[in-house]
């Protein structure tokens, strides 16, 4: 797609200067095919700025720069969020490049959690919203293993400490906390959620669908 757009804008400015050429006033001419050229970025969904990339009447939460571009974490006009890919091209175009959308609290889930991503190309960006007051902090990663729902185990802030190339900490600002890591794996989708003096309230093990409380 960015071949052929290039392709049609060189067409184009070709046919600019083959204008100015040919006409000695040629102005008219450039301000219309300045309006195509609009027109065409505009068509194949580029935008002046991350967040119009987004879609329509998105509000953004938090925007991470990245290798790519930006990875961005997004509220829609339904009041549910998501995570989009904005790529970056010539310097001062951005691109929708994929995304996901449409998560919300439901019920008495402690959080809920939206992921996309892969590999190291793309990324893996995790957003993070919590309703509970409580919750005050986010911790994705793991450095236990064979861990079950249905096992008990100990976890609180010193645990992160005493591994910190294990764990990446956000404070949850405005019901939310975002993360973005090289690649999607087991330690990158282990979420767990502290209250204020760093203790466990409750954790989206890998593998598990949903969040749940601690009530060990």
């Amino acid at each position: 797609m960015y071949s052929l757009l290039i392709l049609i804008i060189i067409g184009l400015i070709t046919f600019i200067i083959y204008l100015m050429l040919k006409k000695k006033n040629p102005l008219k001419f450039i301000i219309i095919i300045f309006a195509i050229i609009i027109g065409v970025l505009l068509l194949f969904g580029f935008r002046f700025t991350a967040s119009s990339a987004l879609p329509m009447g998105s509000n953004v939460i938090k925007s991470i720069n990245t290798v790519y571009g930006k990875a961005v974490l997004y509220e829609d006009q339904n009041n549910t969020f998501g995570l989009a890919k904005i790529n970056r091209s010539l310097g001062f175009l951005y691109h929708y490049s994929g995304g996901t959308s449409d998560y919300l609290i439901e019920g008495s889930e402690p959080f809920v959690a939206a992921g996309f991503g892969n590999d190291e190309e793309d990324g893996f960006m995790v957003g993070v919203k919590s309703n509970n007051h409580n919750i005050n902090y986010i911790v994705v990663g793991n450095h236990l293993e064979d861990i079950s729902p249905s096992d008990t185990y100990k976890f609180n802030m010193e645990t992160v400490k005493k591994h910190p190339e294990s764990y990446q900490v956000k404070e949850v600002v405005d019901q939310y906390a975002f993360f973005v890591f090289d690649e999607y794996s087991e330690k990158t989708w282990t979420i767990r959620a502290l209250d204020f003096e760093g203790n466990l309230l409750a954790d989206k093990l890998f593998g598990n669908g949903d969040a749940r409380y601690i009530g060990w």
